[in-house]
């Protein structure tokens, strides 16, 4: 009499937990990338420095002493991404990226992406900004 009882209670018990629909696993979808939250809007800046380098991807520039803040006199350096959107001037005509020297100076136009990393969008080859005596 006792196993006709122990049976269908243990079998109610451990039958939820063989059903598929009772809980387990969940998949969860990864979350989409920040780099796709849209284009940022707000204006362009313009920087002036020399070349450090520059891959197909990304353009790295010493900025001019004149752009860093007061009293500061270490190096400064930005890292810009370069894209399709990107174009590169010498004398207002179109030039290959390949063109440019590391050391030369460089006038750039920039803005944030939708991951609020810089973006170049003209790269302007030219001589150094000639600076006003303090």
């Amino acid at each position: 009499m006792r196993t006709v009882i122990v049976v269908p209670v243990l079998l109610a018990l451990l039958l939820p937990a063989l059903s598929p629909a009772q809980g387990g696993y969940s998949r969860r979808r990864p979350s989409a990338a920040t780099a796709t939250a849209g284009p940022y809007t707000g204006p362009a800046v313009t920087f002036h420095g020399t070349m450090k380098a520059l891959t197909k991807k990304e353009l790295i520039m010493e900025l001019d002493a004149a752009e860093h803040t007061e009293g500061q006199t270490d190096e400064q350096s930005l890292t810009f991404r370069v894209s399709r959107k990107t174009k590169f001037l010498k004398n207002d005509q179109e030039i290959k990226p390949s063109d440019i020297p590391v050391g030369a100076h460089l006038t750039l136009d920039a803005t944030r992406d939708g991951d609020l990393k810089l973006s170049a969008l003209n790269v302007m080859v030219g001589p150094p900004a000639v600076q006003p005596p303090k």
